[in-house]
């Protein structure tokens, strides 16, 4: 019997340049997905977080969480006095325009 999924799955993807768009496992553990949204914003990746909510074994809907993760991010820098990263989102990403064109 396959283990039942969790109700919601965080998907971090992730633009690394000529290597094209990369992605983590999907996890239900939102401080991992938090810490791989950290370290893409650290690199100066494009970044992007989609919050995938399951149920019946399977998705009922993606939804672009990106913003709270920022907000996240800017909060804790806020509290610990520091100077937050530029989040550089994927829609935003000068190589991704282009190819939209």
């Amino acid at each position: 019997m396959r283990n039942p999924l969790p109700a919601v799955l965080y998907i971090v993807i992730r633009d690394f340049g000529t290597l094209g768009l990369g992605s983590s496992d999907p996890t239900a553990d939102r401080d991992a997905a938090y810490d791989e949204f950290t370290f893409a914003t650290d690199a100066g990746d494009p970044v992007g977080v989609w919050k995938i909510t399951i149920a019946g074994g399977l998705p009922v809907s993606t939804v672009d969480d990106t913003d709270s993760f920022e907000r996240e991010l800017q909060e804790v820098c806020i509290a610990r006095g520091l100077d937050w990263p530029t989040v550089i989102r994927l829609e935003d990403n000068p190589a991704m325009k282009l190819a939209a064109e």
